[in-house]
C-alpha cells in the first residue's frame, strides 16, 4: 500500500458523505472508497473512527460551509470560551 504524502484533504461535506457509505449495510470497502476520493485507507479509517466528532459538529454548519471547510479544531478551553463568549 503506497502512501499519499501531502496528499488531498477531505472537506466536512466529503466526511459525511463517507460516514453515509460506510454506514449502510452493503457498505463499499473502505479501499474502494479511498481509490474514489484520491486519499489513502487511513484517511478514511480516521473518518470513520472520528464519525460521532464529524457528524456532531457538521450539524451545526451551513451546506456551504460544509463545502468550504477543510480543517477544524475544538479549543483546549471550551468552558472557557463559552463563557467569555456569553
Amino acid at each position: 500500500m503506497s502512501k499519499k504524502p501531502n496528499g488531498k484533504r477531505l472537506n466536512e461535506s466529503q466526511r459525511c458523505e463517507i460516514i453515509a457509505k460506510l454506514s449502510k449495510t452493503d457498505a463499499t470497502s473502505k479501499r474502494a472508497i479511498a481509490r474514489e476520493y484520491d486519499v489513502s485507507e487511513g484517511v478514511i479509517r480516521k473518518v470513520w473512527d472520528k464519525r460521532e466528532q464529524i457528524l456532531e459538529r457538521s450539524a451545526l454548519m451551513s451546506d456551504e460551509a460544509k463545502e468550504k471547510t477543510f480543517r477544524s479544531s475544538i479549543g483546549h478551553f471550551t468552558e472557557l470560551e463559552d463563557m467569555l463568549y456569553i
